[in-house]
């Protein structure tokens, strides 16, 4: 039987890079699959402020490439980890593989604390990141969150999480939290000790997650096979 093309669709998260932050997936894994990096949003335009289209966006191009015959591995940072889950919950996806995803955001009660979360993570140059979008936007970005969250609860795929411990914008104990509710028996969860928020531009972690992605797609990760809630991997480098 011919073998489906496979496809990495990645969906960035929040701010102005959008795709710019997943530049490092698709550097490494170009020759090994297709990638696509669907744009969710325009943070030119102030009236694109509307939660449920930046969802549909990238639910749409996920239904046009299982039209197209491809086999849709599915990738989401962040913000865009929450519309991963969403999309891999509906549609027939393979894999589901979620970096830092924003299930609860630290500050997600408050605009102006978030924005300063955001600011102080300047190790990674986010302010300018941040800085001039919609004011709009981050009540959009918790309605993504707001909306599309629970989606956790019905998530089967095959799912991989990575999640850094010194993230300051999402908590790894709110990823380990909505990790226990995938109802997916094959699952696993990655805490790496030293890494941030934008993992794929931490360079003391980014090569691990690279590694930990290409094991995953190839069927290399033991995941778990079993009821049992907790399988978790601690990073000591």
């Amino acid at each position: 039987m011919h073998k489906k093309k496979e496809i990495l669709i990645c969906l960035h998260g929040f701010g102005k890079k959008r795709t710019a932050e997943l530049e490092w997936i698709q550097e490494c894994f170009q020759n090994e699959m297709e990638i696509a990096m669907p744009n969710l949003f325009d943070p030119s335009d102030a009236k694109d402020d509307n939660g449920v289209l930046w969802t549909n966006r990238a639910y749409l191009f996920v239904e046009e490439m299982l039209a197209k015959g491809y086999q849709v591995h599915l990738l989401g940072f962040s913000m865009g980890g929450v519309i991963a889950c969403y999309c891999a919950s509906k549609l027939p996806v393979q894999k589901c593989i979620l970096l830092a995803p924003a299930f609860d955001l630290i500050n997600l009660k408050n605009v102006n604390n978030l924005l300063m979360t955001f600011r102080k993570t300047g190790a990674y140059d986010e302010t300018q990141n941040f800085n001039h979008l919609p004011s709009s936007f981050y009540h959009t970005l918790f309605d993504v969150v707001l909306m599309y969250r629970d989606s956790a609860k019905n998530l089967e795929v095959p799912t991989l999480m990575i999640q850094g411990m010194q993230d300051s914008i999402v908590s790894y104990r709110a990823a380990r939290h909505y990790f226990h509710q995938f109802p997916s028996k094959r699952k696993q969860l990655f805490l790496l000790e030293k890494g941030h928020h934008v993992l794929t531009e931490d360079k003391g972690v980014r090569q691990e997650v690279v590694a930990l992605i290409r094991l995953f797609l190839n069927d290399q990760i033991i995941l778990d096979e079993t009821n049992e809630d907790s399988i978790e991997k601690g990073s000591q480098r």
